[in-house]
């Protein structure tokens, strides 16, 4: 990872060399008191974040708040813990704070969400034994797979109710070797198939080139799916012109087919991207949890007590130019994109070989 230093002339060149979830880690030259910690802390995210308006939140008026609370004379813990009431405010899930004393923390309501109802914590290892029962259970012997940094992609064909799904899983955008060539193969395997599924269930995102490669593969229609601006200056009305994010299909992509997204809470950063842009096509339909929820291109800075934080520099927009919001008027950072089907990921029901969300959006493409 590069490191840069942060002065006001480079900075809107900086921020449009920012996409997705990648980062950049910007170190400065400063006291080490917890005031003056405080002051950096604060005063960067008035400064460089994106979504006040969005979310309607005062930040001046919290930061006059909390300030109240800081003394030179208190621990660190104590600061933590006026950082951590602070972003948990902002219920966003690229606004971090990590401190080798004390841990990592996430501004996102919903960070303590198990991966599975009736199993507590969050194991990798079971979402690996979810997988394998998909392709134990679920799909045909004609399974085609490969590893990259890491993480095994996987495609294959279910029958269901006389009709031949495809189903693709993809675990990761964040490789440095998306497997576009295997991808373009499991696009070639569903053309003659009557539907197709793509699973990004525990997807946490990765960077813009890789959701925009799945994405234009299994798109039919051009089309506009969101706006972005960035801040550029310290007034809070400071932002880059608006750009727009267009989905564009590939001259080899899928023809329009019935198409089930497979989301859950951990469906994240790229991984909502993705959804936001597949929405815009037609027959899609989303079945599983709410995702993530994080939208925003992210710049990573750190404090002078070397604690490291995140935050989005950017603000998202609906194609007509509105906030990128819910059916209830809520911006979407940090509340995530609700499915069309609600199915729990249910630990119970996959230690008996059965994976309820995929039967969910097998039923609603066989119909």
């Amino acid at each position: 990872m590069k490191t840069f230093k942060l002065t006001s002339a480079p900075f809107l060149v900086l921020l449009l060399l920012f996409c997705a979830c990648e980062q950049i880690l910007i170190p400065e030259r400063l006291g080490n008191t917890p005031v003056q910690n405080f002051n950096h802390f604060s005063s960067d995210f008035r400064n460089l974040y994106g979504a006040f308006d969005a979310k309607g939140i005062d930040w001046d008026s919290l930061t006059y708040v909390y300030s109240e609370s800081v003394t030179d004379d208190m621990g660190s813990l104590e600061l933590y813990t006026v950082f951590t009431e602070m972003l948990d405010i902002l219920n966003d899930g690229h606004a971090t704070l990590q401190s080798p004393e004390h841990g990592f923390f996430r501004s996102w309501n919903r960070r303590d969400k198990p991966y599975f109802t009736h199993r507590e914590g969050r194991d990798m290892d079971d979402v690996l034994t979810m997988r394998d029962v998909i392709r134990t259970a679920y799909l045909n012997n004609d399974i085609e797979s490969g590893t990259y940094s890491g993480w095994q992609f996987f495609y294959g064909t279910i029958e269901h109710n006389g009709k031949n799904i495809g189903y693709l899983c993809v675990p990761s955008f964040n490789l440095y070797n998306f497997p576009n060539a295997l991808i373009q193969q499991a696009v070639d395997a569903f053309r003659e198939l009557d539907a197709v599924i793509i699973d990004l269930r525990f997807n946490g995102g990765g960077t813009t080139e890789a959701f925009v490669s799945l994405q234009n593969r299994f798109a039919s229609e051009e089309k506009m799916y969101m706006k972005s601006r960035f801040r550029n200056g310290t007034d809070l009305n400071d932002f880059t012109p608006v750009a727009e994010h267009w989905i564009k299909p590939h001259t080899t992509s899928l023809p329009a087919k019935p198409t089930a997204i497979l989301i859950n809470a951990y469906t994240a950063s790229s991984s909502d991207h993705f959804v936001i842009a597949m929405k815009t096509q037609p027959d899609v339909i989303c079945v599983g949890d709410t995702t993530f929820g994080a939208f925003s291109s992210v710049l990573e800075r750190i404090l002078p007590n070397g604690w490291n934080y995140r935050l989005g520099a950017q603000v998202v927009y609906g194609p007509g130019g509105e906030y990128l919001q819910d059916a209830q008027g809520n911006y979407l950072e940090g509340i995530g994109i609700a499915p069309d089907f609600f199915v729990a990921d249910d630990w119970n029901l996959i230690v008996q070989n059965r994976d309820t969300v995929l039967e969910k959006a097998l039923f609603e493409l066989s119909k």
